[in-house]
């Protein structure tokens, strides 16, 4: 009877033992799922940020080097933030790029900007510039001109804009390019000099959205360039033996007529953005 009372209670054991032990193997089981799962989703948001980076870093032949498609029309470039629905940002940034297709067509900048200059450095004191353009010439391109490429990732919607009756463009134009395998170029520290046209570079720095960088770069392009064409400076100096001080005045008003953007250039590096501009002489 004892024996039977002891087998009894070491069967109970055992069986309480073997379901501790399976509680325990699928607790570590489910554990190890869970930890997999997550090595999983690290894995995936990895990959995804690098194939985001790798994208943002690419660009169709014609944005990056625009002056070289040859084309029997006025052609423009231009850039917009995606969208749920890629025909709706495409449409937007071809709206954008005939806006500038008016604008640079012929624009009027005039203002000016003011230094305070010490030995110590330059300080912006103020800054007023305004620009006039024949707004109404948007309708004349918007049924004129069409899309005739277009490239789209995570970050941008880029859009290829030329008049209707040019159909498509050399493929040799549709290559994508990565900004990286690409070398600085010289117009950056030298800019372009011929007798037919004025040239300029604008920047800008990383932001956000990296259209609002480009369209950045390429206000900063147009603005210099309306400096180098026509800038009064007036400079009023104070000078005795303990202090020197300069009040720079810049002033500007000029009309800039067939202004195009020829070159665009990315420092993924530094995070700058570089736009060359020109417009012609006479």
């Amino acid at each position: 009877m004892t024996l039977f009372i002891f087998d009894s209670i070491l069967n109970r054991f055992i069986k309480k033992l073997i379901a501790n032990e399976q509680q325990l193997f699928l607790r570590n089981k489910h554990q190890q799922y869970l930890l997999t799962f997550q090595r999983y989703i690290r894995i995936c948001a990895i990959l995804s940020s690098f194939l985001i980076s790798v994208q943002a870093q690419q660009y169709p032949y014609w944005f990056i080097y625009q002056d070289h498609v040859k084309c029997t029309s006025q052609i423009a470039t231009s850039i917009n933030d995606p969208t749920y629905y890629p025909a709706s940002a495409i449409n937007s940034a071809f709206q954008s790029g005939c806006q500038d297709l008016a604008r640079y067509s012929r624009i009027k900048i005039s203002g000016e900007q003011t230094f305070w200059i010490t030995e110590i450095g330059a300080y912006l004191m103020d800054a007023r510039y305004y620009q006039e353009y024949d707004s109404s010439s948007i309708e004349y391109y918007l049924s004129k001109f069409k899309v005739v490429d277009s490239y789209t990732d995570k970050q941008k919607v880029l859009v290829l804009i030329a008049d209707s009756s040019i159909d498509l463009i050399n493929d040799e134009f549709r290559t994508i390019l990565n900004i990286q395998t690409l070398n600085k170029p010289d117009w950056i520290e030298s800019l372009p000099s011929d007798n037919q046209f004025y040239y300029s570079v604008g920047e800008s720095e990383e932001y956000s959205y990296e259209s609002s960088s480009w369209k950045k770069a390429e206000q900063n392009a147009l603005l210099s360039l309306a400096k180098s064409i026509n800038a009064i400076i007036r400079s009023l100096q104070k000078r005795n033996s303990s202090e020197y001080q300069d009040i720079l005045n810049e002033k500007i008003h000029v009309i800039i007529k067939n202004a195009r953007i020829v070159a665009r250039w990315r420092d993924v590096k530094d995070k700058v953005f570089y736009v060359l501009i020109k417009s012609d002489k006479h």
